[in-house]
């Protein structure tokens, strides 16, 4: 049961932050032809629509998707690759994600809740919003080359962990599976393109700003 303090927090909340106050009210959206369970989040559903257009071929064996928020990639590849594995740490956001993958009964996809990095192990992560009671969990940091897959396409989001990611995929990346990759620094995008240039991968880097009005960069790769 939410405690006053939350929701006073989720009350003002929902005055500064629109769609906020809109999933929180609805709780369940549909889009795609997809339920989404929207409570607590600040997403549409439509959430980088433009560039899964831009991502051909859309389809394959397998679909890896490396920080999946609530499935909004990851549930619409269930339509068009045979098999989808999504890792997301963050317990909170997990929760969501497997609601949405049985909200709509999808049997091909497999939902993680592990880092992925460049090393292995156990690391803290802190779930609950701003002014709301925060409680810290262990998840595992594995690589992804420890999970010996053979992906059609890997899209990475990471929060600035993408390099990282990248260096512990070192067999994966000799398979040549196409990549979408989000960056959050021009730093970064240097040193991915390096990375991948290494292995002999085609880069188009697509700039413009993001939902935040921050110029921001996007890589896909083959």
């Amino acid at each position: 049961m939410a405690t006053r303090h939350q929701t006073l927090f989720h009350a003002v909340r929902a005055i500064v932050r629109p769609r906020y106050q809109a999933n929180w009210i609805a709780g369940r959206r549909k889009a795609d032809g997809f339920v989404w369970y929207v409570r607590g989040t600040n997403f549409p559903m439509t959430h980088e629509d433009w560039l899964r257009s831009l991502v051909n071929p859309f389809k394959g064996n397998l679909f890896v998707d490396v920080g999946a928020h609530i499935g909004t990639w990851a549930l619409r590849a269930t339509r068009s690759f045979q098999k989808v594995i999504a890792f997301e740490p963050n317990p909170k956001t997990n929760m969501i994600l497997r609601t949405n993958v049985k909200l709509n009964k999808l049997a091909n996809i497999m939902v993680i809740e592990a880092a992925i990095s460049n090393t292995t192990g156990e690391i803290p992560v802190t779930s609950g919003s701003r002014n709301e009671k925060k409680a810290e969990f262990r998840v595992p940091i594995r690589t992804l080359d420890s999970y010996k897959l053979a992906p059609s396409l890997v899209k990475i989001d990471t929060e600035g962990n993408e390099l990282h990611v990248l260096q512990g995929a070192q067999e994966t990346l000799k398979q040549k599976p196409q990549l979408v990759i989000e960056t959050h620094s021009q730093e970064s995008v240097g040193r991915i393109q390096a990375l991948l240039k290494s292995y002999e991968y085609s880069i188009r880097e697509i700039r413009r700003q993001n939902r935040f009005n921050q110029l921001q960069s996007w890589l896909l790769s083959n």
